[in-house]
């Protein structure tokens, strides 16, 4: 079986595991005692340029943790059209935080800028004034795009000037510095409080980190644990976290979905930007009147490939560590023969 659902599949490397089972001996009690897990949470910081780091069990708790702290009750969180935040997260913003999501029209991954603007302006007093700027990079469901920094300045500098506070949902950061040839500082700088995944870039046993200043991060602290997310010990995970975060893989897996991309594009009935797959995410789409994304995707399964169905026209392929050529090759087989295949209700 060909999983392409999710790089949350990518597994610890070796280094990984040695580093976890050398950490087992020296188990700590306290929440942020671990001196493993401090190392990685100092790691964390200085890579995303910001004063502190906290752990998190998922990227999901840390981006809601980010809304608790940075949001007001009442008040509007503007965000791209399709964020994860939105569309995956259970509703957490309104559940938890009271805030009210304010998707922004046009580009899902890079909306005008102009959008942002009207978003943070103060209007009469029947309309909730926005409290949260958040945005995705990658963003997911608009096939991986990498947002660049100029565009996060102009967004950082709107939020400024308008009050807002700032989030950035950096799950696949480290997929969007490796795209755009720059550092994750460059693209997590600016920014209040900065959530990333580290299961799914680097195969980590810790599902994800969130970032910020010293004060917001000792008020984290608190907020996850009411949430649930407190973790005891951390020493061996957070010694294989630490042990995978130079691992180089990122941009092998890039050219692993982009030759998916290609091949997906050639098969008719199925529409694949492929020039904008510059990540490890590939969004086809199915055209006319055949096959839904569910359908296909159950098809896909019974030949041995697994993707994912975001909607009923479109379905996601992710590669990750684990993943090879030969694995792409065969998925753009079965992809092939399947969409040659008679749709018949089953």
């Amino acid at each position: 079986m060909i999983d392409l659902r999710s790089d949350l599949l990518t597994g610890p490397t070796p280094a990984m595991l040695a580093a976890a089972a050398a950490a087992a001996g020296g188990l700590h009690f306290g929440l942020r005692e671990d001196p493993q897990q401090r190392a990685l949470e100092r790691r964390l910081a200085e890579m995303l340029a910001h004063e502190d780091a906290l752990v998190f069990p998922t990227c999901t708790m840390a981006n809601l943790t980010a809304a608790l702290l940075l949001g007001r009750r009442g008040t509007r969180a503007v965000l791209q059209r399709d964020a994860h935040v939105l569309t995956s997260e259970a509703g957490g913003l309104s559940a938890f935080a009271g805030l009210i999501p304010d998707p922004l029209p046009g580009d899902a991954a890079m909306p005008d800028v102009e959008s942002w603007e009207r978003a943070g302006a103060v209007g009469d007093e029947q309309k909730p004034r926005a409290s949260l700027f958040v945005l995705e990079n990658t963003h997911n469901r608009a096939g991986g795009i990498a947002v660049p920094p100029d565009y996060s300045r102009e967004v950082i500098a709107i939020a400024r000037a308008a009050g807002v506070a700032l989030h950035l949902d950096g799950s696949r950061i480290f997929n969007a510095a490796a795209a755009l040839g720059t550092s994750v500082a460059d693209l997590a700088s600016g920014f209040d409080m900065v959530a990333v995944s580290l299961n799914k870039t680097f195969g980590a046993p810790i599902g994800a980190a969130l970032a910020g200043s010293r004060a917001l991060i000792d008020q984290a602290v608190t907020v996850r644990q009411r949430l649930g997310g407190g973790i005891r010990p951390t020493g061996p995970a957070a010694a294989a976290t630490l042990a995978g975060l130079d691992d180089s893989h990122v941009a092998a897996t890039h050219a692993l979905a982009a030759t998916l991309a290609q091949g997906l594009a050639s098969i008719p009935g199925l529409r694949v930007d492929a020039l904008d797959t510059r990540t490890n995410i590939v969004v086809a789409e199915v055209a006319g009147d055949g096959f839904t994304a569910p359908q296909l995707c159950d098809r896909l399964a019974r030949d041995g490939l697994l993707a994912l169905p975001f909607d009923i026209r479109r379905l996601r392929f992710i590669t990750y560590r684990g993943i090879n050529a030969r694995d792409i090759d065969a998925a753009i087989v079965i992809v092939e023969r399947v969409m040659r295949e008679p749709l018949i209700a089953s």
